[in-house]
């Protein structure tokens, strides 16, 4: 059963805040790479993602939402090798993930205390879609292969995605409620 309710039009300040949003992942995947190494820029950057796609979600409230996001973040995005291939590889890894969170997110609406479950399981699953669909694209002998080492890097990529979509809920409950957000709400 889908929710229809979620399947509204977006307005003009939905798409900017999505897209400001997206350069803020842009801003902050520069940052992450230029401090960090590989490893702790991969953790680093797949947080960012995941607290970023769930205050958005949060924020816009549509379905479509995490495709525009992660479309444009990762156009933006697409020359960093921080996360997975770049170029149109990258873009496709991320509309792969998109369409895992809003599958999650249309089918499943669950709200327990102000925390979306639909957004915080979404938000954890497409992080852990990325690196698998980053293998097969780039090659899928190399992935079947190293088989151990895809589940692993899957696993943490779910509880990073599960972390950060946590902390962006919790940022979303604190912030939700100041004068800025109710603004946009009613306009």
């Amino acid at each position: 059963m889908f929710a229809v309710e979620s399947f509204k039009k977006f307005r003009w300040i939905d798409i900017f805040a999505i897209l400001f949003l997206a350069g803020l992942w842009l801003l902050l995947s520069f940052l992450v790479d230029y401090f960090c190494d590989l490893q702790t820029e991969y953790i680093f950057s797949l947080l960012i993602i995941s607290v970023l796609l769930a205050f958005t979600v949060q924020l816009v409230n549509k379905t479509g939402t995490a495709v525009i996001f992660f479309g444009a973040g990762s156009f933006f995005t697409s020359f960093l090798d921080n996360i997975g291939p770049v170029g149109s590889d990258k873009v496709l890894v991320f509309l792969i993930a998109a369409v895992v969170f809003e599958l999650i997110f249309l089918v499943l609406k669950l709200e327990i205390r102000n925390l979306q479950f639909d957004i915080i399981l979404g938000t954890a699953l497409s992080a852990a879609v990325i690196p698998f669909a980053s293998a097969l694209i780039i090659s899928t002998s190399v992935a079947l292969t190293m088989l151990s080492s895809l589940i692993n890097l899957v696993l943490l990529s779910f509880f990073i995605g599960l972390i950060g979509a946590l902390i962006a809920a919790f940022i979303w409950y604190e912030l939700r409620a100041t004068r800025f957000f109710l603004r946009y709400f009613l306009r």
